[in-house]
């Protein structure tokens, strides 16, 4: 397991613990906060508090966050069920995740994010574990198969 995914893992298996609305809820908070102090994109668990003038309605912040997924959506995907003899030697290292467990794949997730389609750390776990959470399934090729036939519900 590389650094980046130990330091994800924790992280994960809270978020994890969470509904795919709180995940959008929490990618759109973590974007926002981002936003408006760059200095907590570094960090795997930032800490995000709103007062409520800023926080707008939480059906705002949720949309907020499923665009944000739809957008790394696609890219994730390719990266992950691709074919790009680049990214073999680490999409490798994820499908080994594959026989441990979902949060060991959405630590592994989270890492390759960050290293391969520049994500965030802050945002890389949540959109690993919205992955993990909507299309989880045993071992990589189904997990592909069952992301690959809902994929076009986001394009």
């Amino acid at each position: 397991m590389s650094i980046l995914a130990e330091l994800a893992e924790p992280v994960v298996a809270k978020l994890l613990n969470l509904s795919e609305d709180e995940l959008y809820e929490r990618l759109g908070e973590t974007a926002r906060a981002i936003a408006a102090d760059p200095s907590k994109a570094g960090l795997f668990e930032p800490i995000v508090i709103y007062n409520e003038p800023e926080l707008e309605f939480v059906e705002d912040v949720r949309d907020f966050g499923r665009r944000l997924f739809r957008r790394w959506n696609v890219e994730t995907y390719k990266f992950i069920c691709g074919d790009n003899i680049d990214d073999m030697v680490d999409r490798q290292e994820l499908i080994n995740a594959f026989d441990l467990s979902d949060l060991a794949v959405a630590a592994a997730l989270a890492s390759l994010l960050v290293t391969h389609v520049g994500l965030s750390p802050a945002l890389a776990v949540v959109v690993a574990s919205l992955v993990i959470k909507r299309f989880s399934s045993p071992g990589h090729d189904q997990f592909c198969r069952v992301w690959k036939n809902k994929m076009s519900k986001y394009e």
